[in-house]
């Protein structure tokens, strides 16, 4: 393959990695804000139920408070599996395209190489022919 190619395929490599990473990173940020968002809805809970034990008139409406703040949390530990689960993916897709990233940057080495190696043949064996050549006219020029 080509140089040029293999270059051509390792930026591209690069770029879907970034933007892999990038859709990862939101999910994670996404992930954060719900873990918080679960917090703060716990510790309103906990302080809503001080209020309901000092309180018996609020101890009614408590109840109700309590079932809907549960099925929120219930809500938010689904989305959070979720969201767990595409973030599994994306790790999974960025180690599949660095995988496919890093055999192109073997295979760019490996071309790199070749080609130095043949750069290197050529220089020699034009020094070859121009010994060659020195050789032939002294040989000639004593005879």
């Amino acid at each position: 393959m080509a140089l040029k190619t293999l270059n051509t395929l390792v930026k591209l490599h690069k770029r879907k990695v970034d933007v892999i990473r990038r859709e990862m990173i939101a999910l994670e940020e996404e992930r954060k804000q719900l873990e918080l968002l679960a917090q703060k809805l716990r510790e309103e809970h906990a302080h809503e139920a001080e209020i309901a034990l000092r309180d018996p008139k609020m101890a009614g409406f408590f109840v109700a408070y309590s079932k809907r703040i549960k099925q929120r949390l219930l809500g938010i530990d689904k989305e959070i599996k979720r969201l767990d689960g595409a973030i599994e993916e994306k790790a999974e897709a960025i180690r599949a395209e660095f995988s496919e990233q890093k055999k192109y940057e073997v295979a760019r080495e490996h071309a790199k190489a070749h080609l130095a190696e043949e750069a290197k043949r050529r220089v020699q064996q034009r020094f070859d022919e121009i010994g060659a050549q020195q050789y032939t006219k002294i040989r000639d020029s004593i005879v």
